[in-house]
């Protein structure tokens, strides 16, 4: 009786919903609606007129060209005029299509009352001189020999590399980092008065037709497998994203990252092979993966303080590599992949995991830009230094990958085993917030890091799709986490004052991977916003753009954003094939998880899809995500499952028994943002800790040494007596229970429990003639000098010491090259781990700051300690450049 009921209230359910969905809808948001046919939103749609023709009347909002400019100048290409969120506000008001700017003194904001009155667009191809007076600046540097910024940089005479201009209004951009590589952005002082100047062209048109969102199919894209559903909106950004997709295959048969971005990159072409392009373009993926490898290694060709290892996520290749061999059961690539996969692993044990924690170190995967998800104190040796979730998954999937290619081809799986099952253990037990019910983003701070309790979208999907959470962990991951009205952006809160990008941003492509996470826990209400995520932005935009600000769904208004992005297509072609019909390719096979939302029901094929040796057409009727019924050639299978094997043409059908899924929730939230870093001080006078940036409504939380300590209310907070090198940090939370970031750790330390060796007293010092040292000068090293350096240290009681290095790499700038340099520490001829030195800016050589410390034991007494270059895994991604200048090395005792 009670199975009749229940079945009759799941026909029920079904009638009633079918019903409602006469009506067309797929999923109604409050600000957006998408129907099987065309997405609306406000006095916008996108309507599809054919599978391979949608009519777009989407206009950004800023479309526009606003007279009111927001801005602010750069002293070698970094954020460093004012403090952050500080900006300059000018209206342009031009003459004959001209205006010059009053002058401005650097480091004074100018605020013109005019700005944001009016709505009066700025007349196209107007120019605007600019005009800063850095005398100030040019006067510090005659007298002092340097000049010390308000955000604290300390910038030497020898190192000044230009002014620049940095901005909201194309051609300006927030890039600070990459604005040396931009001349027109670049201000210059020709007559030597101290004004630096430069004009540039504003709101700049060319007699070309006005850009349209409407896109309609004209590539061939023939040899691919060919989608049909009874949502005509779908199919057509399904065949949208495969013309995107054969846009992006360039000349030599590689894949480039986007319509404005042409390199072939690591973390883009793997991710994207991964969700759809090992069976779409098989050979196109090889050549792409085989492009990213050097000396046997796996290439990091991105990421802060010179790529590797303040980066280190470029083992997401191996998912890629082993998605490619599951597909094609090409041995011989099996083998090669095995080996370089393998080679990595080694290095990056020996300079990336972290003996105290358990974890890898290593900048996010993907979110590369420091302070779009980083605190604005952090520089590259504190991001190599975090321990970071996105990172930490695929490193856990490689060796779970490796594992996995181990026992394929006959090799000892065991210790990749072990490696993956402990940093499972490391993960859940650092990085899992209890309190949220999902994982933390990363821990930080130095030598004793607290968790960020932020979200961070990939780093949660992907803990679910590699099985690092449990069943019930993933639920709670997906009901739980924070998601935004138009998407589930990066990372939740987002950070005050910084342009989106990675911050108060959505990428669909990370969209893709919450959808299929949301998809293997059962949650239809999460998988179904996802996809109405994906949907929106494509249909409305009529291309896969890169990213799209979440506060507003507009794809204007980032800081750098590209259409025809090739993970964002690669992830909406993924919802077909991995989401819907639900295949997952195994060594031996297809096996096929399908989850249909109730309100996209009705038959799907896909025809002609490529499989090894055969040529299958495949269907799919239902709704839920239990199969009642899988058929290959007309006979029923025992199991959602097609061997590789097969030979010729095939039909595979699939029949879902329209179950109801179990009831879930998602944590819907507007796009709040954290409280301001914390700023504090310290008061001897009592002994006190000073929130500078007090906020009455704030609850303030103290780390001591990494642990959580106290809350408190007040401004002020008596600090208990120390003994022992203590590390300080404090956090605030607003009353939604957002927190913010820490304030950059202070350390208390006893005089006697620190020790400086001048590195010129151990080897000779160097002739350059750089700034900023301590002691009589500093030496050099480079991979054929002072390659072993060694020198004893008496201490005068055993323990815990903390060792470093103060050095200079003015290799390449900050955010982009590969000339980190790396050594290896040894105490008493045993390794105990590397010296990391990321560059710290083009040709900034008196530019100087610490290593990242090391926790060593050292014995009573005379102590042997070596800073040694050892090959292969002290070697960059450039190979060749791997120098620094030394000043001293520091010791510090713990306890």
């Amino acid at each position: 009786m009670k199975k009749s009921i229940s079945s009759f209230l799941i026909l029920l359910l079904c009638a009633v919903y079918s019903c409602e969905n006469k009506s067309g809808i797929i999923i109604k948001e409050d600000q957006y609606t998408v129907y099987n046919n065309k997405v609306e939103q406000g006095e916008f749609k996108a309507e599809a007129l054919s599978p391979t023709e949608i009519h777009s009347t989407y206009t950004s909002p800023m479309e526009t060209y606003s007279p009111d400019m927001e801005f602010k100048f750069s002293i070698n290409s970094r954020d460093n005029e004012m403090p952050a969120g500080k900006n300059h506000r000018l209206r342009i008001s031009p003459y004959n299509g001209q205006y010059t700017s009053p002058i401005i003194e650097f480091g004074k904001q100018m605020y013109d009352s005019l700005a944001a009155q009016g709505d009066e667009p700025l007349a196209p191809n107007t120019t605007w001189k600019i005009r800063v007076d850095a005398s100030k600046l040019m006067n510090e540097f005659r007298e002092k020999g340097f000049y010390t910024t308000p955000t604290g940089d300390v910038i030497f005479k020898e190192d000044f590399k230009g002014i620049y201009i940095a901005g909201s209004g194309a051609p300006l951009t927030w890039d600070f980092e990459n604005l040396y590589g931009k001349s027109e952005m670049q201000l210059t002082d020709e007559d030597n008065d101290g004004i630096y100047e430069t004009t540039i062209t504003l709101n700049k048109q060319k007699n070309e037709i006005t850009h349209s969102h409407n896109w309609k199919l004209t590539g061939d894209i023939s040899k691919y497998p060919q989608y049909e559903s009874k949502q005509v909106l779908i199919d057509a950004l399904y065949n949208m994203a495969l013309e995107d997709l054969t846009t992006n295959i360039r000349p030599d048969g590689t894949l480039r990252a986007g319509a404005e971005w042409d390199g072939v990159w690591t973390r883009d072409i793997s991710y994207s092979i991964y969700l759809s392009l090992a069976y779409l373009e098989p050979e196109v993926a090889r050549k792409s993966l085989e492009a990213k490898v050097k000396n046997d290694r796996i290439v990091q060709d991105t990421g802060t303080g010179g790529a590797w290892p303040v980066s280190s996520d470029r083992v997401v290749w191996s998912i890629a590599a082993w998605e490619l061999y599951k597909y094609t059961g090409d041995k011989d690539w099996l083998s090669y992949a095995y080996r370089i996969i393998q080679n990595t692993a080694q290095d990056d044990w020996q300079i990336v995991y972290d003996k105290q924690t358990g974890l890898m170190r290593g900048e996010q995967s993907y979110l590369d830009w420091r302070e779009q998800s980083y605190p604005r104190w952090m520089q590259p040796i504190d991001i190599y230094q975090s321990l970071c979730l996105s990172t930490n998954a695929v490193h856990f999937q490689m060796y779970d990958i490796l594992t996995q290619m181990a026992n394929t081809l006959n090799e000892n799986a065991e210790p990749f085993a072990q490696k993956a099952e402990k940093l499972k253990s490391a993960i859940l037990k650092h990085l899992w917030n209890n309190e949220k019910g999902y994982f933390g983003q990363y821990l930080y701070g130095e030598n004793f890091p607290i968790l960020s309790p932020s979200s961070e979208t990939l780093g949660e999907s992907l803990s679910i799709l590699f099985g690092i959470a449990s069943p019930e962990q993933s639920g709670k991951i997906i009901s739980n986490m924070p998601v935004t009205p138009f998407g589930t952006s990066c990372i939740f809160p987002q950070i005050p004052n910084i342009k989106p990008y990675h911050n108060n941003a959505v990428w669909p492509f990370v969209q893709s991977f919450y959808n299929l996470a949301a998809a293997k826990t059962g949650n239809e209400k999460a998988v179904l916003y996802g996809l109405g995520s994906l949907y929106r932005a494509a249909a409305l935009f009529g291309t896969n753009q890169e990213l799209f600000v979440a506060s507003s769904g507009d794809y204007k208004g980032t800081a750098v954003n590209s259409g025809k992005m090739l993970w964002s297509l690669s992830g909406n072609i993924a919802m077909i094939y991995r989401l819907y019909f639900g295949m997952e390719f195994e060594t031996g096979g297809i096996s096929f998880h399908p989850f249909i939302p109730r309100s996209i029901s009705g038959e799907k094929t896909i025809r002609n899809f490529k499989y090894r040796e055969a040529t299958l057409n495949l269907s799919i009727n239902g709704t839920g995500n239990v199969i009642k019924k899988i058929k290959l050639d007309g006979k029923e299978l025992d199991k959602p499952f097609i061997p590789a094997t097969l030979i010729g043409q095939h039909s595979v059908s699939i029949e879902l028994d329209n179950t109801v899924p179990p009831q879930s929730n998602i944590n819907r939230q507007p796009v709040l943002y954290m409280p301001e870093t914390v700023s504090v001080s310290y008061s001897a006078s009592g002994h006190k800790l000073i929130v500078n940036n007090y906020d009455s409504s704030y609850r303030y939380s103290l780390y001591l040494n990494g642990i959580k300590t106290a809350d408190f209310e007040r401004k002020e907070y008596n600090l208990p007596s120390f003994k022992e090198l203590t590390q300080i940090a404090v956090t605030a939370t607003d009353k939604d229970g957002n927190e913010s970031f820490s304030n950059k750790p202070l350390i208390f330390l006893k005089p006697t429990d620190e020790w400086f060796i001048e590195a010129e007293n151990i080897v000779h010092a160097s002739a350059l003639p750089y700034k900023g040292y301590t002691g009589k000068g500093f030496i050099e090293i480079n991979k054929s000098e002072h390659v072993n350096i060694g020198f004893s240290v008496a201490v005068p009681e055993e323990g815990q010491y903390l060792i470093d290095v103060r050095y200079a790499n003015g290799n390449g700038p900050i955010n982009t090259q590969n000339k980190c340099t790396i050594r290896t520490l040894l105490v008493d001829s045993q390794t105990v781990g590397a010296l990391v030195m990321p560059q710290r800016g083009e040709n900034e050589w008196s530019n100087w700051g610490y290593s990242n410390a090391i926790n060593i034991y050292l014995k009573k007494g005379e102590n042997r300690i070596s800073i040694r270059f050892i090959e292969p895994q002290d070697n960059n991604m450039n190979g060749e450049i791997n120098s620094a200048l030394i000043d001293f090395i520091r010791l510090r005792k713990i306890r």
